[in-house]
């Protein structure tokens, strides 16, 4: 199960610790949700139309979005992205069901920048599942939800992810993968959580980049502080307790659109079942990509988030 979740977490996050640590390239924000000061990044008018971007995960930080909370903000929209609570900037104690504070500090940064209006969420990979849980929660605060390479959410794809990150991960190394003892040892000695969490994603995040050095690239941006192996763990199992599931998605009225990479090793379970099952407003699917194509084929990407989202003004 441990294994699992980490080969899950890798997928739907695409962040590794490294040694050349990115962050946050705007002044961070602030607004207060009961004991916690959250931080938060903001681009666009002051009166635009609000979009918040929700990472992958869960448990891992979120500055590696601002290359689409930057295209959000040409579009005409008011883009705000911030660390959940545990992670990166936001590194308060979590006490209690991370989804619960996470929904918390979502509904939060609303109010804080959109009053009584509903939002945009736009969710990639777990950052989709987030916000199906947050628009359980409030779905009149939610006006439109863009989904980026999401997770089915009743995560039916789920159950083959590991096999396959391994299969890309030795076609493109040449090895095999020893769960057990990579899990046990390093150098002989015992792995604590976190850097078992490191070991695998450091091996296995290039297999989510069609270029496989480019992913190794990529990889060299983050390091500890970006990732939570324990709200990995917890967010994962609080889902599993708790999860969205078809139905009540279609109770409500809130347009849905997705935008996914043809190459991503979720594609097409994920989609099929999300086609099967919802009635979508539009769905742009991109060749030359795996998991991240903001990164990867940045331009089509632009030109898909322009085609998903309508003209505020």
């Amino acid at each position: 199960m441990m294994r699992t979740l980490l080969m899950i977490a890798l997928l739907a996050c695409g962040l590794i610790p490294g040694i050349a640590r990115a962050e946050f390239t705007t002044p961070a924000r602030m607004f207060d949700l009961g004991e916690h000061e959250v931080r938060y990044h903001l681009r666009g008018g002051k009166d635009a139309p609000v979009v918040i971007v929700l990472g992958g995960g869960p448990g891992f930080s979120s500055w590696n979005l601002e290359p689409v909370q930057q295209r959000l903000a040409e579009l005409g929209y008011r883009a705000a992205i911030m660390d959940m609570l545990g992670v990166g900037e936001n590194a308060a104690e979590v006490r209690g069901s991370p989804l619960d504070e996470w929904v918390s500090q979502v509904e939060g940064l609303r109010r804080e920048l959109a009053d009584d209006r509903p939002a945009v969420l736009v969710g990639h990979s777990w950052g989709a599942l987030m916000a199906f849980v947050y628009t359980r929660e409030f779905p009149d605060n939610v006006a439109r939800l863009v989904l980026l390479n999401p997770v089915d959410p009743e995560r039916e794809a789920m159950r083959t992810v590991a096999e396959q990150i391994d299969a890309r991960r030795a076609r493109e190394r040449g090895e095999r993968w020893d769960d057990e003892g990579a899990w046990a040892q390093d150098g002989g000695g015992p792995r604590a959580p976190e850097a078992h969490a490191r070991h695998q994603i450091e091996r296995n995040l290039p297999s989510y980049f069609l270029d496989y050095e480019q992913g190794r690239r990529y990889a060299e941006s983050f390091d500890d502080s970006d990732f939570s192996a324990r709200l990995n763990i917890e967010g994962w199992r609080a889902y599993r307790e708790n999860p969205v599931d078809y139905a009540t998605i279609r109770e409500w009225a809130v347009p849905i659109d997705v935008i996914g990479c043809r190459q991503d090793l979720l594609m097409p379970a994920n989609l099929d079942a999300l086609r099967a099952n919802l009635s979508l407003e539009r769905v742009e699917v991109l060749d030359g990509c795996v998991h991240f194509p903001w990164e990867e084929v940045p331009r089509a990407f632009d030109e898909a988030l322009g085609c998903v989202l309508p003209d505020p003004s």
